[in-house]
């Protein structure tokens, strides 16, 4: 079995100058900015997509600037600020407001509570999911889109779903 071929710079390159040697010429002359830019131009590479470039910024900030962009994003995303924990009462972990055990996640028109929706939000981004990854944890299709419907447009939420999204919460309480 033969070994599989470096793709690095050294080997665009020798492909650059001997397949298109006149975008070659004009990376030596320093018409491009960089090198993949000069890939890109001949159609070797395609350039990044704005995830990718988010992405690899991610992995490089510091856990500071990570909790930093958490925040903005959480405020992007109107997830309400946590309110203060009464006192007498144990706060929840990282600020995040804890979701009553007798308030209850909807009103009598099946309507998701502000605080559920926030809970919601919360956990979501403690653990990284995405709306699909939820419904599929609730046992659902991850292309049922009603619990983001019912966060993002105030929609109603079907009966099996609630007691679906109550058990997710509880066994969730910790996040």
């Amino acid at each position: 079995m033969s070994k599989k071929q470096k793709r690095n710079n050294a080997y665009y390159e020798d492909r650059l100058e001997r397949d298109h040697p006149d975008i070659f010429a004009d990376l030596k002359a320093g018409k491009f900015e960089s090198a993949a830019d000069a890939f890109v131009a001949a159609g070797l590479k395609k350039p990044r997509t704005r995830l990718q470039e988010m992405k690899n910024a991610w992995t490089k900030a510091s856990a500071k600037e990570q909790a930093d962009f958490q925040k903005w994003l959480a405020s992007r995303l109107h997830v309400p600020t946590p309110r203060p924990v009464p006192s007498g009462s144990t706060p929840a972990p990282a600020g995040l407001v804890p979701l009553s055990v007798t308030a209850p996640i909807s009103d009598p028109d099946r309507k998701l509570s502000a605080q559920t929706k926030q809970r919601v939000s919360e956990i979501m981004l403690a653990r990284n999911l995405k709306m699909g990854d939820l419904m599929a944890e609730l046992g659902l299709s991850k292309l049922n889109a009603s619990i983001g419907n019912a966060i993002k447009q105030d929609s109603q939420i079907k009966p099996h779903v609630m007691k679906a999204l109550e058990k997710w919460l509880k066994d969730n309480a910790g996040v």
